[in-house]
């Protein structure tokens, strides 16, 4: 997540993905994708919001997080 929000990609998938953005494809991720949101409540604050942070550049570059209530 961080590397695809840092225009970094550091695998052949997230190359994959940051092609279809820039070439203007929808590009979906399931929520449980998002595993960040299975340590809420333990994660130190801090992280956890840098986490949310990066969530929040990909739904800027145009990623959708499917099962979300779109916040």
């Amino acid at each position: 997540m961080g590397r695809l929000a840092a225009l970094a990609p550091g695998s052949l998938e997230e190359t994959e993905v940051l092609a279809a953005l820039l070439a203007g494809a929808r590009v979906c991720l399931d929520r449980r994708a998002m595993e960040y949101r299975r340590y809420r409540r333990t994660a130190p604050a801090g992280i956890y919001r840098r986490c949310l942070s990066l969530e929040r550049r990909l739904r800027e570059m145009g990623v959708c997080v499917v099962g979300t209530s779109g916040r």
